[in-house]
């Protein structure tokens, strides 16, 4: 068998394996293994199939594959996620960055402008924050997280990015009494029962960052409770939530006393994000 023919075969090895533990994209994953083991870009594995791959190599693919088809997530194995073009460091301690969440960032950019202060609560890894940072780069905005590890964690993708984002160690708006002029957030508000928390890459993140309690609203309902009291008049609240609760989630902004709310939707078209803004004095919803 040629070197190409073989290079073809052992990827082709790889796709099976993760077709057989039924992940959802087993090409693009079979890639990804094999080309973080190799250290090479993933062009390169058509580019260059003749070349020989080292045994240390071929051993971390094996093992890593091996984890893949176990049901751990591809972004824990290799260390990083991709979002909004940028590469991530992330952890077992922290949320898989989602293209969903992409659509708060596009939600919340258009308020945001040169010196606005924006805090983004519940940082994990960074990616909400960066993002916003990486397309105002003038905004003052500060990351912040109940977990120590997260905030670290975003701190060093922020350093290694050259971003400019303040960090903090907060329970919800607590450090926060005033004077922000957004808040955007990807909240816990997945229901605690919820059959999807048994399978797939939701298994291994931390159930801390995805269950908002019993319902699985309550912790979107206390922030958009709570944020009016932190919000400049004027100020935004930018919050993404699950496909099947606009209805509640927009009540709830309304009921808070915001006006402009406007829903919006995802990758897939599906109710994602709702923002609203706090009224200036002496006006009403």
């Amino acid at each position: 068998m040629s070197a190409d023919n073989a290079a073809q075969a052992r990827q082709a090895s790889i796709g099976d394996c993760l077709c057989a533990a039924r992940v959802r994209l087993p090409r693009r994953e079979a890639e990804l293994l094999v080309s973080h083991a190799l250290e090479v870009p993933r062009s390169a594995l058509y580019a260059f199939r003749e070349r020989p791959v080292a045994p240390q190599a071929a051993m971390r693919c094996a093992a890593w594959v091996d984890r893949r088809t176990r049901g751990e997530p591809v972004a824990y194995i290799l260390g990083r996620r991709e979002f909004w073009g940028m590469d991530l460091e992330v952890s077992p301690a922290v949320l898989i960055p989602r293209p969903d969440t992409e659509t708060l960032v596009a939600a919340a950019l258009p308020h945001i402008d040169d010196g606005t202060e924006v805090l983004d609560l519940g940082t994990g890894c960074g990616a909400v924050a960066l993002a916003i940072a990486a397309e105002r780069p003038a905004a003052r905005i500060t990351a912040t997280d109940i977990d120590s590890h997260c905030v670290a964690l975003c701190r060093r993708n922020a350093a290694r990015l050259g971003l400019p984002v303040q960090t903090a160690v907060a329970d919800g708006l607590e450090r926060f009494p005033g004077g922000l002029d957004a808040i955007v957030s990807n909240p816990p508000y997945v229901a605690q029962d919820d059959p999807h928390l048994r399978v797939g890459d939701l298994r291994y993140e931390p159930r801390h960052a995805l269950v908002g309690g019993p319902s699985g609203i309550e912790f979107i309902e206390r922030l958009v409770r709570e944020a009016p009291d932190h919000l400049r008049p004027g100020g935004w609240l930018c919050i993404e939530h699950g496909w099947d609760q606009s209805a509640v989630v927009r009540a709830l902004y309304l009921a808070a006393g915001f006006r402009r709310v406007r829903g919006h939707r995802d990758l897939e078209d599906r109710p994602r994000v709702m923002v609203g803004q706090r009224p200036s004095e002496g006006r009403q919803q």
